[in-house]
C-alpha cells in the first residue's frame, strides 16, 4: 500500500455524503484498488471535476455572493443576512435556495424569487448522489457566479465545516467565513495555511495574491 493509499485508509466517522461521492470518483479516476473511507483526513477530488471548474470563466463580475439555504441551520446562517445587508450591492448575488414563499428580498441583489437556486436537502432521497453530487455543467447557474465573484460567504450547515469552502477554491474566489473552525474538516486540514476573510473583516485584501496562494494549496493538497 502507498503512502497515498494508507492517508486514503485513515478515516474519520465525520462523513458528508457529496464529499464521500467525490472521494469516490477521485480514487477510481486513480484506478487505486482500496476500500474508500468515508472521510479520510484530507478530502480529495478527482482531476476532471477540478478541471471542469477551470473551464469556467473566473472573470470577476460581481463582488460577492451567496447561493444557498438559510432556514437550515439558521443560528449558524443569519450572520450571511446581516453580511449581505451590510455589504452586498447592485453588484453581488444572493439567493436563497429554501424557496420560501414569505421571504422578504433583502435588496437589488436578491435574485431568491426568480428560484434559480438548487437547494439538495429539499430533493427527493436527499442523500442521494444525485442530489448531492453538483456535475458542473448541470449546475453552471450555481457556479458560474460564484466562479465570478470575488468573495463568497461560506457559512457553517450541519458541521462546523463547510463543503462550499472546498468549492470557492475550486472556482478561485475567496471565501468569507463567520470563524476560523469553519474553514477545515479535520486537524490535517486546519493546517493548511488558506487565505479566507473573516466577517465581518473584508478591507485590504489582495483578491489576486489570496487566489494564487489558495490555488497553489488545493492542487498539492486536494488532487490526487
Amino acid at each position: 500500500m502507498t503512502s497515498m493509499e494508507k492517508q486514503l485508509d485513515l478515516g474519520w466517522c465525520q462523513g458528508y455524503s457529496a464529499l464521500h461521492f467525490h472521494m469516490e470518483e477521485a480514487v477510481l479516476e486513480k484506478n487505486i484498488q482500496i476500500p474508500l473511507s468515508w472521510a479520510p483526513p484530507i478530502a480529495f477530488f478527482s482531476r476532471k471535476y477540478y478541471n471542469d471548474m477551470n473551464e469556467l470563466s473566473h472573470e470577476k463580475k460581481y463582488d460577492f455572493c451567496f447561493i444557498g439555504s438559510i432556514n437550515h441551520c439558521y443560528s449558524r446562517r443569519k450572520w450571511v443576512i446581516d453580511f449581505a445587508k451590510t455589504k452586498f450591492t447592485s453588484n453581488s448575488i444572493f439567493i436563497n435556495t429554501d424557496n420560501d414563499p414569505a421571504w422578504e428580498s433583502l435588496g437589488p441583489f436578491d435574485y431568491t424569487h426568480l428560484k434559480l437556486g438548487f437547494c439538495p436537502r429539499l430533493q427527493p432521497n436527499c442523500q442521494s448522489k444525485k442530489a448531492q453530487y453538483r456535475v458542473v455543467k448541470e449546475n453552471l447557474e450555481y457556479f458560474e457566479k460564484m466562479s465570478q465573484s470575488k468573495f463568497v460567504l461560506c457559512p457553517a450547515g450541519d458541521s462546523s465545516w463547510s463543503f462550499r469552502f472546498y468549492e470557492v477554491l475550486m472556482c478561485k474566489s475567496i471565501p468569507v467565513v463567520e470563524s476560523w473552525h469553519h474553514t477545515y474538516r479535520t486537524k490535517e486540514e486546519a493546517n493548511i495555511p488558506y487565505k479566507y476573510v473573516l466577517y465581518p473583516e473584508i478591507d485590504n485584501v489582495n483578491c489576486d495574491d489570496y487566489v494564487i496562494e489558495n490555488t497553489k494549496l488545493f492542487e498539492t493538497h486536494h488532487l490526487l
